[in-house]
C-alpha cells in the first residue's frame, strides 16, 4: 500500500472528504436519531403522566359520587327506622318479613346509578339484606363476627372502606365482571351509635367509560391502564378481567421517581402511575416498548436514507470538486517540467480569478522574477568581489594609524617627553584592543587592562579630580565577558557623572558571581540622572529588543548598544540595570552568564 503522501491529489481530496462527510453526517445522523428518541420517550411518559392523572381523578370523581350515595343510604330516615324494627323483632320472620321492606328503597337509591351493581346493609348480628342488578344474583353472604370488628376499627379511622373483591360474576351476555365493596358505617341520629353496614358493590367496568378518548392514537390504543392496591392486588385492568392471584410488584411505588422501566405478563414496558390520595389505589399506566421501538425503527430508516443520499452527494461533489482543481494543476506540471529543463520561455494561460488564476499569474511572474536575477546575479558577484577589494583597502588606515602611534611613543621617549609617548603608548593598547575580534569574549582581566589604558589617557586630561577602584575577587578575573562592555560604562561615568566635579571623584568597578550569574556594576559618585532623563532613558532600554534596533537619534545609545549585544549573545533573560539619584552618582550593573575562560596553557593542562 502507498503511503498517503505518494497518492495523487485528486485521490486524497475524494477520500478526505469522503471520510470528514462520513463522520459528520454520521455524528448529525446519531445526535438527530438519540435526540428524536429521546424526544418520543419523554413525550411518551409526559403523555402517560397526564392520562395517569386524569384517569386517577375521573376515579376520585367516581368513588366520591359513590361516597355521597353511601351517606345518603346512611342517614336516611326509612333505613333507619326498618333497622331499628328489626333489632326491636324477636322472631326470626319476622326479622326477614322487616329486612324485605328495604328493597324497594335500596331500588330507589341504586337505579340511576349505572356503576352500582348490588347494595347490602349488614346488621350488628351479622344479618344480610341485598338488593342486585344482575339477574342471577349471588346468594347472601352472612358477615362474620371478625368481618364485623374488622370493619368497626377500620371505620373508626377512616369515613369508608375499600374492598377488592376476587369474585368474577356473570351479566345476562355471560361477559365476567368485577366489582369493588365500598363499606360505611350506619350511625343513629343523632347519638352516631353505629347500627349497621352499607355496602356498596360497584362495577369497575365501568371505569371504562373513563377511557372512551384512549383509541385517539397507536400509543394511547396500546397501552396498559391498572389500577392497584398498596399490596399490589389488581383492582382494574382494562381489555382484561384480572386474574385474582395476580399480584403487581410494589416495589415499583417506593422508587424516587414516577416512572420508569418494568417487565410484566413476559413484555417489557415504559411505567408512569399516580397514587390517589382520596381511595389510597395507584393509577398504573403501560406502554409496551415495541410501540416506541416500531417509531425509532421508523426515525433510524429515515436517517438512514437520507445519511445515505447526502454522502452520494458529498462525494458526488467533491469528485468533480478535485478534478476541476487537479486539471489546471497538471497543466501547471507539465510547464514545471519544461523549466527543469531550462527553458523559462513557456507561460501558463488561464483566464480565471479564482486562486488557480492567480496562481497561473504568480508563476508567469516567477518566470519572468528567476529569468531577471540570473542576470542580476552575475552583476551582484562582481559588485562583491569589488566591495572586498574595498574593505580590504579600508583595513590599510586602521593599521596605519596604529603604527604611528608607536612610532610617536618611540620618538616622545627618545627626547624624553614621557607624557606624550605613555598617553601615545595607551592609545595604541586601546585601539589595538578595539581592532581584534568584537564578537568574540575575553576574560574580564582583558577588558579591566582595556579600562586600565583607557583611565591612563582620561588621567592626563583630569588629573587627580578622578580615581579608578577595582573591587573583583581574583577568581572572577577569568570570567569570560564579551568585549567593550564594562568599558563604556566606565566612560559614561567619566563623560556624564563626574564632568563637572572639581575633586574626590571616584570610579569604582565591582564584581560578584551568584548561582551561576556574574553581576559587574560601575558605580560613580557624580551628579547623577534626573528623573525625567532616567524615565526617557529606561522607556529606551524597555522598547530596544535582539530584533528591534535601536533609535539612533535616541540618548543613550552606549547603553542600548550594550544591552543588544548581551540579549544577542546570552539571550533575553540578561541585560542591564541603572540605578540613580539626582547628586548621589549613578550605578549600572551588567548581569550575564558566569563563564570562565581557560588561556591556552590552562588548557594544555587539562
Amino acid at each position: 500500500m502507498r503511503r498517503w503522501n505518494d497518492r495523487m491529489l485528486k485521490t486524497k481530496m475524494f477520500i478526505a472528504f469522503s471520510v470528514v462527510s462520513l463522520f459528520i453526517v454520521g455524528i448529525t445522523c446519531s445526535i438527530f436519531y438519540y435526540k428524536n428518541t429521546s424526544d418520543i420517550q419523554h413525550q411518551t411518559f409526559s403523555l402517560s403522566n397526564i392520562i395517569s392523572k386524569q384517569f386517577s381523578e375521573m376515579i376520585d370523581l367516581y368513588m366520591r359520587s359513590v361516597e355521597e350515595l353511601s351517606l345518603a343510604i346512611s342517614i336516611d330516615p326509612s333505613i333507619q327506622n326498618i333497622l331499628f324494627d328489626f333489632y326491636k323483632a324477636s322472631d326470626p320472620v319476622e326479622k326477614e318479613v322487616v329486612g324485605y321492606k328495604l328493597n324497594p328503597i335500596l331500588f330507589n337509591f341504586s337505579y340511576p346509578k349505572t356503576y352500582v351493581q348490588s347494595i347490602s346493609i349488614y346488621s350488628l348480628d351479622k344479618h344480610l339484606y341485598q338488593y342486585s342488578k344482575l339477574v342471577e344474583p349471588k346468594p347472601r353472604e352472612l358477615l362474620s363476627e371478625e368481618q364485623l370488628k374488622e370493619f368497626s376499627g377500620s371505620l373508626n379511622r377512616e369515613p369508608f372502606a375499600l374492598l377488592p373483591s376476587a369474585e368474577v360474576h356473570a351479566d345476562k351476555e355471560g361477559s365476567p365482571e368485577r366489582v369493588v365493596s365500598f363499606i360505611r358505617k350506619i350511625t343513629k341520629i343523632p347519638t352516631q351509635t353505629i347500627i349497621g353496614f352499607v355496602s356498596i358493590q360497584i362495577n369497575v367496568n365501568a371505569f371504562n367509560m373513563v377511557l372512551a378518548n384512549a383509541t385517539a392514537n397507536e400509543l394511547e390504543s396500546t397501552m396498559h391502564v391498572l389500577i392497584v392496591a398498596d399490596e399490589g392486588r389488581i383492582i382494574y385492568e382494562n381489555g382484561s378481567s384480572p386474574n385474582e392471584e395476580a399480584r403487581f410488584d410494589t416495589r415499583v411505588f417506593e422508587h424516587t421517581g414516577s416512572e420508569g422501566e418494568l417487565r410484566w405478563k413476559d413484555t417489557d414496558y415504559l411505567y408512569t402511575f399516580v397514587r390517589s390520595s382520596y381511595t389510597g389505589w395507584h393509577t398504573v399506566i403501560l406502554i409496551p416498548k415495541h410501540v416506541l421501538l416500531l417509531k425509532q425503527k421508523r426515525i433510524q430508516d429515515i436517517v438512514l436514507l437520507v445519511g445515505m443520499l447526502t454522502m452520494l452527494s458529498i462525494a458526488a461533489v467533491s469528485y468533480l470538486l478535485s478534478h476541476q482543481i487537479t486539471l489546471p494543476l497538471n497543466k501547471l506540471m507539465r510547464h514545471m517540467s519544461r523549466v527543469e529543463l531550462g527553458d523559462f520561455s513557456h507561460r501558463m494561460e488561464y483566464a480565471g480569478r479564482n486562486e488557480i488564476g492567480k496562481l497561473s499569474r504568480m508563476y508567469n511572474h516567477m518566470l519572468g522574477s528567476i529569468s531577471r536575477l540570473i542576470h542580476e546575479v552575475y552583476e551582484s558577484k562582481l559588485a562583491e568581489k569589488n566591495a572586498q577589494l574595498s574593505a580590504l583597502h579600508a583595513q590599510i588606515n586602521p593599521h596605519f594609524l596604529y603604527n604611528t602611534l608607536n612610532i610617536m611613543k618611540s620618538i616622545s621617549r627618545l627626547r624624553g617627553i614621557e607624557e606624550v609617548a605613555e598617553i601615545s603608548e595607551s592609545l595604541a593598547g586601546l585601539f589595538q584592543y578595539s581592532m581584534k575580534n568584537l564578537h568574540q569574549p575575553v576574560t574580564l582581566r582583558e577588558e579591566i587592562e582595556h579600562i586600565g589604558n583607557y583611565f591612563k589617557i582620561q588621567q592626563h586630561r583630569f588629573g587627580s579630580r578622578i580615581l579608578l577602584h577595582c573591587d573583583i575577587p581574583p577568581e572572577l578575573l577569568e570570567a569570560s565577558v564579551l568585549k567593550l562592555t564594562v568599558q563604556p560604562l566606565v566612560e559614561n561615568a567619566v563623560n556624564h557623572g563626574l564632568r563637572r566635579v572639581k575633586a574626590g571623584g571616584r570610579i569604582t568597578i565591582r564584581a560578584a558571581q551568584a548561582e551561576g550569574v556574574l553581576t559587574l556594576t560601575v558605580q560613580d559618585n557624580g551628579e547623577g540622572i534626573a528623573d525625567k532623563e532616567k524615565a526617557r532613558l529606561e522607556e529606551s532600554l524597555r522598547k530596544t529588543n535582539p530584533l528591534n534596533p535601536y533609535d539612533e537619534d535616541s540618548r543613550g545609545i552606549g547603553l542600548l548598544n550594550i544591552r543588544q549585544r548581551i540579549q544577542l549573545y546570552y539571550g533575553k533573560d540578561y541585560g542591564l540595570s541603572i540605578y540613580s539619584k539626582p547628586g548621589e552618582g549613578t550605578s549600572v550593573s551588567l548581569v550575564i552568564p558566569l563563564a570562565v575562560k581557560l588561556d591556552s596553557a590552562k588548557e594544555a593542562a587539562l
